[in-house]
């Protein structure tokens, strides 16, 4: 049976609160001491954990990338391939977004990355292309199925269910609407309604 080190609970500490702060101040306005300061820690502990600042940035995201795995990749699993799975996906990922503080932490942190080169922006990047990847997959297999129509623009499907995801975050953190989440599970929902093939 594996134990668990005490440096590796420190860790998960800094990460589970970083995560938060994040949402709320964004990657950049993290600091070690800030961090150390809200755990009880040393400065020093925490930067013998991370490392650098960007050594810190990249565990963050790894956690965040994690953390929406598990809640929303996972959580669809559980539905049947094809347009199951693409409603289950759409409602795992509007529900994710009441999970940390501040909101999606990929929304919160994008911004601040999207216009710089490095493996921060990098890591970043990178889930949002699998999360594209993941239903760009299951709008095939529904096509092939036959619940979606074959001339469905696939890359125009993915375009309008990020959309809907982006606007229901800024929808109800920024403007503090309560039916933003419901409004966009209905335009989701609606949509994948229009793009099944008709009926004769």
């Amino acid at each position: 049976m594996p134990t668990t080190r005490p440096g590796d609970e420190r860790r998960r500490a800094v990460l589970e609160r970083a995560l938060n702060v994040a949402t709320l101040d964004g990657l950049e306005g993290i600091t070690l001491g800030k961090l150390a300061t809200t755990l009880g820690m040393s400065k020093s502990g925490v930067q013998g954990l991370f490392g650098t600042k960007q050594e810190l940035q990249l565990e963050i995201v790894a956690a965040a990338t994690q953390v929406f795995e598990e809640r929303v990749l996972r959580v669809a699993e559980r539905a049947e391939d094809g347009l199951p799975r693409l409603r289950a996906l759409a409602d795992a990922w509007i529900g994710y977004l009441d999970t940390f503080d501040g909101g999606c932490f990929f929304c919160a942190v994008a911004p601040e990355f999207d216009g710089r080169e490095g493996p921060v922006r990098d890591a970043i990047a990178e889930v949002a292309l699998t999360s594209d990847k993941i239903l760009h997959k299951q709008i095939r297999l529904a096509q092939r199925l036959g619940e979606l129509a074959d001339d469905v623009d696939a890359e125009q499907l993915i375009f309008e269910i990020h959309a809907a995801v982006l606007q229901a975050n800024y929808a109800r953190r920024l403007l503090g609407r309560p039916d933003a989440y419901d409004r966009a599970r209905r335009a989701i929902h609606d949509r994948l309604d229009r793009a099944q093939p008709a009926r004769a």
